[in-house]
């Protein structure tokens, strides 16, 4: 019996990562050569890989989820019993490195592309080797390749930090990596804008107060009081329900699904996501917001791509202002921070990112306003 590595196929100078989303696969299954048995997402497209071999898959040696690099191992396949021998080969003398199903398109390399080549001083035989999910070749597949180059040639930086004295190695914790895959994706597709306000927090504190003094109350904090006005406000602000799915397409979702950045003790991030928020009244919303942070605490990571709309909070870190950075497909991330007086008035600082793509300033500015509208509709006697 022969095993034979699957490997992550290279596709295209730059690229050195994908995000492995859903095996078609399970060990044991048969596979024909040039049989789709796995989807990845690279920073340009999500492509169906197909295998090079025929046999019997023996096991995945990775997880739905994992960013892997190019070159990495990640399935084994058997050959040679009795059983795999039945399977037929869809193409006879077929190339041995994994196949990418993608359209069949001529290439196409729009005048505008070729100036801007010329501008970047990148010559016609490079030019030819650009990768395009399109097969169009754009001015961003040239700020594409341009930014993997920079992000392939380390071994200048790699050499000064090698000088220092004394140093440890250690990898990079798997769900930090899954992180930087979605945020360098979003640097290469969302087109993000910031804006901010001051708003006004005496409302939100008393309310609080009145309600941790109920029976049953849950103990809502300040956060999660603001998380509720926020998810509120969607109802007259949609866009904050909405995904760009292509350039020409928003997609508007009936119900918010909202993510909110949770620390863990050694210092990574996760997510914990309420589903349908908006359809919750105040007491169900902050129980669910408490429940799904504490399970994200203990490893739950529940971000995926339904969350339309991402809180970050740094107020407990003493924290007043902050860019914070969009993660794609999200619509939005806003940011609140530490309460303050200022002329005898109590403040926190809210800070909205938003992609530009599929809103604009003003949008994102009356997003804010009916934040406060909400906040001011907080009455301690409900």
């Amino acid at each position: 019996m022969t095993i034979v590595d699957i490997k992550v196929p290279q596709m295209g100078e730059g690229l050195t990562e994908v995000r492995l989303l859903e095996f078609m696969k399970s060990p044991g299954d048969p596979i024909a050569r040039d049989e789709v048995i796995y989807t990845m997402e690279t920073d340009k497209a999500t492509l169906e890989v197909e295998s090079p071999e025929a046999g019997i898959l023996q096991e995945w040696l990775a997880a739905e989820g994992d960013v892997m690099p190019i070159g990495a191992t990640i399935a084994r396949i058997s050959q040679g019993s009795d059983k795999e021998a039945a399977i037929p080969a869809a193409r006879a003398g077929a190339d041995e490195s994994p196949a990418i199903r993608t359209p069949a398109v001529e290439r196409v390399v729009p005048p505008r592309t070729r100036a801007y080549a010329r501008e970047l001083g990148i010559t016609d035989a490079a030019l030819a080797r650009i990768p395009s999910a399109t097969g169009k070749l754009m001015p961003s597949d040239l700020d594409a390749f341009q930014a993997g180059k920079q992000t392939q040639d380390t071994s200048d930086t790699e050499e000064v930090l090698a000088a220092a004295d004394a140093f440890t190695d250690r990898p990079l914790p798997d769900r930090q990596r899954k992180l930087n895959f979605h945020l360098k994706r979003s640097a290469q597709i969302v087109v993000p804008g910031t804006i901010g306000r001051p708003q006004t927090w005496s409302k939100v504190r008393e309310f609080v107060s009145h309600r941790r003094q109920l029976p049953n109350s849950g103990r809502p904090t300040e956060f999660q009081t603001f998380a509720y006005c926020t998810v509120q406000a969607t109802t007259v602000c949609p866009k904050f329900r909405c995904a760009l799915i292509r350039d020409d397409t928003i997609r508007q979702f009936d119900r918010l699904n909202l993510g909110i950045a949770v620390a863990l003790p050694d210092g990574e991030l996760t997510t914990a996501v309420v589903t349908e928020a908006d359809l919750m009244p105040y007491a169900e919303f902050i129980g669910t917001v408490q429940k799904n942070i504490r399970a994200a605490r203990e490893g739950d990571d529940q971000a995926d791509a339904s969350v339309q709309l991402l809180l970050t909070y740094m107020g407990s870190h003493g924290v007043r202002d902050a860019i914070p950075v969009l993660v794609a497909p999200a619509a939005a991330v806003i940011f609140l921070g530490e309460s303050y007086e200022s002329d005898g008035q109590l403040y926190s600082n809210v800070a909205l990112t938003f992609d530009h793509r599929l809103m604009n300033g003003v949008e994102a500015a009356e997003m804010l306003a009916a934040i406060a509208d909400q906040i001011d509709r907080l009455n301690v006697s409900d």
